[in-house]
C-alpha cells in the first residue's frame, strides 16, 4: 500500500475556517444579558420613597398658626352644630339604613350604614347654614351653622 504523495496531500486535514459572524453574535448575546441583568437588579433594589416626596412638598404657611378648635357632634341627636370659620368639624352620623350623608353646600359626603355610622371631618371654610341630609332617603337630619 504505497500512498502517492498527491493522495497523501489530499488526506491531510485542511484547517477549519471559523465563521466570522460567531464572535459578533457572542458579543451581542453578552450585551443583551448584561442589559437584562442590570434591569432586574434595578427593579429589585429598594427605593427611599420618602425623600422624593419631601423634596416636592411645599411648606404649609398655616402650620405656624395656632391649632384650630375641633367641634364634635353626633347627628341626628344634635340637630344644630355650631362652629366658627376655620374650625375643624367632626360629625358622627347614624342612619337606620344604608345611605349617603351629605353637606351639599360644603361638598362633603360619606356613606353610612345602620351598623356603621359615617364620620365626616372637614374644615369650616366659610360662614353660613348648611343642611345635613341623607341623600337616598331625601330627609334632613340636622344643620351645621358656621359663623365668622
Amino acid at each position: 500500500m504505497d500512498a502517492s504523495p498527491a493522495r497523501a496531500a489530499s488526506l491531510v486535514a485542511e484547517p477549519v475556517r471559523h465563521n466570522q459572524v460567531v464572535p459578533w453574535r457572542r458579543l451581542l448575546f453578552f450585551a443583551v444579558l448584561l442589559v437584562v441583568g442590570v434591569s432586574l437588579v434595578s427593579a429589585m433594589a429598594p427605593r427611599d420613597r420618602g425623600s422624593d416626596r419631601s423634596s416636592n412638598t411645599a411648606v404649609d404657611p398655616s402650620a405656624s398658626s395656632p391649632a384650630a378648635s375641633v367641634v364634635e357632634a353626633s347627628l341626628p341627636d344634635d340637630k344644630e352644630v355650631r362652629a366658627r370659620v376655620g374650625d375643624v368639624i367632626r360629625l358622627l352620623v347614624s342612619a337606620p339604613s344604608a345611605d349617603v350623608v351629605q353637606l351639599i353646600g360644603l361638598a362633603v359626603e360619606e356613606p353610612v350604614d345602620a351598623d356603621q355610622p359615617a364620620e365626616l371631618v372637614f374644615v369650616a371654610d366659610r360662614a353660613g347654614r348648611f343642611r345635613v341630609s341623607l341623600r337616598d332617603a331625601g330627609e334632613s337630619i340636622g344643620t351645621v351653622r358656621v359663623t365668622s
